[in-house]
């Protein structure tokens, strides 16, 4: 009775392996490092930097099957090099941004523009904005992403 319990589900597997018919799907994670570290300096009040998935081997050996982007995030620890008058998510003067508020920061407008590029070609600028009267360090900062892949 025990082998009865296997027949069905074997057929029903040799059945889409015979038609070729295999959905193959999931998620790829993907990390980029961003320089370490970098400052928000205070003489431009923002700092850009360029990103090039096709450097992250998790990006560029699943290129071709890119469906969508579930998540993303930039991470990492923020130091206020002027003093505590600058806001940067906390009362203190370091804060690490980690996943979930990271998330929080991302319009979906801004959203919307960066899951295209990452869709095709892998290659885009992030803009850390700042205060004109203070500066930033960031440390082990990167970008996380959460993309959906299949055939």
């Amino acid at each position: 009775m025990k082998s009865m319990r296997w027949i069905l589900p074997g057929l029903a597997l040799a059945a889409l392996l015979g038609n070729g018919c295999i959905l193959v799907s999931g998620q790829i994670f993907a990390k980029f490092q961003l320089p370490n570290p970098f400052l928000i300096s205070s003489a431009n009040a923002f700092q850009r930097e360029f990103v090039d998935l096709t450097t992250v081997k998790e990006y560029s050996d699943n290129a071709d099957k890119l469906k969508g982007l579930s998540d993303i995030a930039v991470v990492g620890k923020f130091k206020n090099l002027s003093g505590p008058a600058v806001s940067i998510g906390a009362a203190t003067a370091e804060h690490d941004i980690g996943w979930n508020e990271s998330a929080k920061l991302f319009n979906a407008v801004g959203k919307n523009v960066l899951i295209d590029q990452v869709l095709h070609g892998g290659k885009f600028t992030l803009y850390f904005l700042g205060n004109a009267s203070n500066e930033l360090e960031v440390d082990d900062g990167a970008v996380l992403l959460t993309i959906d892949a299949g055939k």
